[in-house]
Formats: C-alpha cells, sequence, structure tokens
C-alpha cells in the first residue's frame, strides 16, 4: 500500500502545488529465486485508485505492472532493471525501463544510479536520471535519499522515503 505527500514547482510558471498523491496497492510475486543463483525474477503490480489532492490525482483507476530481475556481480555489487507498462484507462498506455546499478559501501548503506524512461502513450519518450543512497536502519526498516533529472526534458527532484517489510521471508528458501 502506498500514498505520498508530494510537493512540485514548475519551472514553466512558477507555479506549486502541495498533496497527497493517489493511494496504490501492490504486490510483488517472486518467480525465479535459488540460494545457488545470483538472479532473481519478479512481477511487480500496483492498482492506482484516484484518492489523491485534486491537482495530483490521475483522476481515474489504474494499473502499474513490471517484471523486475536483479542480478549479484559480486558480494557489494548488483545490477537490476524493470520492463514495464502503465495504463490508466486512456490512449495506449506508457511502456516503461529502468535499469540500476547499485553498490553496498557497508551492510547498512547502499548507493545507486539509474537510468528510467517511458514511452509515453506509445509516441512520446521521456528519458531520465537518477541516483541516491539508502540506510538499512534493521532487516525490515529501510531509508532512502534520491535525487535525480530530466535528460530530454525540463524535469528535477529530490526525494525522502521509508519502506516497511512486513512479510518477513522464510530463511529455508
Amino acid at each position: 500500500m502506498l500514498s505520498q505527500v508530494e510537493h512540485f514547482k514548475s519551472i514553466s510558471n512558477n507555479k506549486e502545488q502541495l498533496g497527497i498523491s493517489d493511494f496504490e496497492i501492490g504486490t510483488k510475486i517472486q518467480l525465479f529465486r535459488k540460494a545457488e543463483s545470483k538472479t532473481e525474477v519478479a512481477i511487480l503490480s500496483h492498482l492506482v485508485i484516484p484518492s489523491g489532492s485534486t491537482t495530483l490525482t490521475n483522476g481515474t483507476e489504474g494499473v502499474i505492472s513490471k517484471l523486475s530481475v536483479s542480478h549479484a556481480l559480486t558480494e557489494d555489487l548488483g545490477i537490476g532493471y524493470n520492463l514495464g507498462y502503465n495504463y490508466f484507462g486512456v490512449g495506449s498506455g506508457d511502456l516503461t525501463y529502468s535499469l540500476a546499478l547499485g553498490y553496498s559501501l557497508s551492510d547498512k548503506v547502499g548507493i545507486y544510479i539509474e537510468p528510467h524512461g517511458e514511452l509515453n502513450n506509445m509516441k512520446t519518450y521521456i528519458s531520465n536520471f537518477d541516483a541516491g543512497f539508502t540506510y538499512l536502519f534493521s532487516d525490515l526498516i529501510q531509508a532512502d535519499f534520491s535525487f535525480g533529472t530530466g535528460l530530454n526534458h525540463k524535469m528535477n527532484y529530490v526525494s525522502i522515503g521509508l519502506s516497511c517489510l512486513f512479510v518477513r521471508e522464510s530463511a529455508n528458501q
């Protein structure tokens, strides 16, 4: 489950928006994960429910789905990539992608870089780049800080987040 406080400031007209984003409920289904393999594959899917502030809502239900693959290159270095499709009931939907390279600085601190983008309505290509770091408070709670920019359009962002794991996996898997 996800909803977040968002603050936007438009570069073109200096207009600011503050509010709550649409509520999302989702799942991650592990398709492949074995102790002897360095690769994991999962499907992530979210149902978006139009419930956000007037200026931040999509105004319609939607689905966000991704095929997610991660691969450990070394004990401290990993790569992950996603290919996804978002649909909100209008147009052709959006094809999305990301490619992230992450490095563990310690047992608790990690850094990453990530080019990502989308083919908006299967017509307009949008390309972005972000970077950030994560801090693991415990096996169940992680904080993150990220910042990014648009590569072929004007966009900048800064994000601070907190993630909680509600279901812990069995050690026998």
